[in-house]
């Protein structure tokens, strides 16, 4: 069995996990190590010895349950502050003239031609993380799926862009490093999520991945199948325990307990009568108050989160009639009972709740939204074929070998 490791860094939680591909292709989960995240803020590094705490002490929880060490590792890629946009994402158009008369066309001529869209793409400061083609023309045929081994004279191409911070990356990259691990793949938060959760149909259809963290919600908006925006809103779960903690004046700890067992995030499924008992600061005995209330704060929060991915779209253009398939929504916050109602409710679209799929072993742990970022993560390392024995490092790790690598896998796919 081939076996690959997943790194999830998180706000909230780091998360390692193992995994093992049989002669079947089929993905099996053989240790999860779960720890609360420390010095790692809004998908960024803030404080690079406990971060490594928090990856070594994961590691060691997945380590221990598989009974097996794996140190090459697939990652996650996020972060937004409310000053900075970390990440970008952007749809490159390129042509080329490979001849006057029709000639087969060549890895050589794609190659050429995604390049090109690249090159044009690169900005100071920022790293190029992902990469797809939306879409090829060739001469007068209009739009094919995969032009390699086609006849035409000229050949066009729109490609899907997702560039990160080089800050953010290298100090995730250096922290992964100094835990001993080594960092062989990184993918954007997002993608993985999606790759994770979403079907062939439902990316084909048009569909909106929301991945609602606690301090980030990525998301991508899929249409004809593959990612026309991809983004970053710099709130999340957090945002939501911070509000409940100020109104009711209770620490976050509580306010965060709360918010699990008690939260809901659409008013309207919430009845009048519904009464729980909490200690604010200062206060001598327990008050009531009304669940209707917590309701509507966590309600403002979500609202506030989902309206500005809303702008982000359409300041990108995207009509909303594209999105067939409606939204999906992962992370730990689509835990929360409600979230699908009030998802429905803003976007005007149907919502449901995205798991991930196609995991064997474990299941009972890994079937829930919290984990859909490193089930992506670890299904996508596998398709891309990465062990702990086939992969050289020092190839893969910096520049784009790695993209082209997953291009041509996907080439492949739809062939």
């Amino acid at each position: 069995m081939k076996r690959i490791a997943a790194l999830d860094v998180g706000s909230n939680k780091v998360v390692y996990v193992i995994g093992e591909r049989d002669s079947y292709n089929d993905i099996h989960i053989i240790g999860v190590g779960e720890v609360r995240s420390r010095g790692i803020y809004k998908g960024a590094i803030n404080n690079l010895s406990e971060a490594k705490v928090s990856i070594l002490e994961a590691l060691k929880e997945a380590e221990e349950m598989a009974g097996v060490k794996v140190r090459d590792v697939v990652f996650n890629v996020s972060g937004s502050s409310l000053k900075n946009n970390t990440i970008k994402s952007q749809n490159e158009k390129e042509t080329i003239t490979i001849s006057p008369n029709p000639v087969e066309i060549e890895e050589a001529h794609i190659t050429r031609l995604i390049e090109r869209c690249i090159t044009k793409s690169r900005e100071d400061g920022y790293e190029i993380v992902y990469y797809t083609p939306r879409k090829f023309i060739l001469d007068e045929q209009g739009e094919v799926k995969n032009p390699l081994g086609l006849v035409g004279s000229k050949l066009s191409t729109e490609v899907h862009i997702v560039k990160v911070s080089s800050t953010l990356v290298r100090n995730l990259e250096k922290a992964i490093r100094e835990s001993g691990l080594n960092p062989i793949s990184r993918v954007i938060s997002a993608i993985a999520s999606a790759n994770a959760t979403l079907t062939e149909d439902e990316k084909e259809d048009g569909v909106l991945l929301l991945d609602i963290g606690g301090g980030l919600t990525d998301y991508t908006l899929f249409i004809e199948g593959t990612p026309a925006v991809t983004g970053v809103v710099p709130f999340g779960g957090n945002n939501i325990t911070k509000d409940l903690s100020y109104y009711l004046k209770i620490d976050n700890e509580e306010a965060e307990k709360i918010k699990i067992e008690y939260g809901n995030a659409f008013v309207d499924n919430v009845k009048e009568d519904e009464v729980i008992k909490i200690k604010p600061r200062g206060e001598d005995r327990e008050i009531p108050v009304q669940r209707k209330d917590i309701a509507d704060v966590i309600q403002c929060r979500l609202e506030e989160i989902l309206e500005k991915v809303l702008r982000d779209l359409e300041r990108k253009g995207v009509n909303l009639n594209l999105i067939n398939a409606g939204v999906v929504i992962t992370g730990g916050t689509a835990n929360i009972p409600g979230v699908k109602d009030i998802v429905e409710h803003v976007f005007g679209l149907p919502a449901r709740i995205g798991v991930p799929q196609d995991i064997i072993g474990l299941r009972e742990k890994i079937e829930n939204p919290k984990y859909a970022t490193v089930a992506g993560l670890l299904k996508l390392g596998i398709q891309e074929n990465i062990s702990e024995t086939q992969v050289d490092s020092r190839k893969n790790s910096k520049g784009i070998k790695n993209l082209f690598d997953r291009f041509w896998n996907w080439l492949k796919d739809i062939a």
